[in-house]
């Protein structure tokens, strides 16, 4: 994998949550429920594995990551990420933290998950809002 091109195309896409302008971590808000994020990031994963960009981007994206990070982008740039860490083996570790947008004060929350893959492992950091939409989403 070419670490530059990986770590440039995923820094674009997280960028929508980066643009918002969201704070640091923080305590995850009470309109969220931990296991709900950490089920809502590892159905993302899944959906990214399955490589059905469709489903990913009319279903799971909010307007601004389907702005930034069409389908077009995800097929194009994002899958062949994923299919160079070779076969989905197994989820590994899992954390979530809160997030706040300091100039609208929307509150995300945000999944921390590593994967284990047969080549190597990966970490995705996926963002949602209050919808449970993705708002930001980066792989590492």
């Amino acid at each position: 994998m070419k670490t530059g091109r990986a770590g440039y195309i995923s820094g674009i896409i997280m960028a929508a949550v980066m643009l918002a302008g969201c704070a640091g971590s923080q305590k995850l808000s009470d309109k969220f429920n931990e296991e709900e994020v950490k089920e809502a990031a590892r159905e993302v994963i899944e959906i990214l594995n399955d490589q059905d960009v469709d489903t990913l981007v009319d279903e799971k994206w909010n307007s601004t990551m389907k702005s930034m990070a069409g389908k077009e982008m995800m097929t194009e740039q994002i899958l062949p990420i994923i299919e160079e860490l070779g076969a989905f083996e197994e989820f590994d570790k899992e954390a979530v933290t809160g997030s706040k947008d300091k100039d609208t004060e929307q509150e995300f929350a945000v999944a921390v998950v590593k994967v284990k893959y047969e080549k190597r492992k990966a970490q995705f950091t996926i963002s949602f809002d209050e919808d449970m939409k993705v708002g930001g989403f980066y792989i590492k």
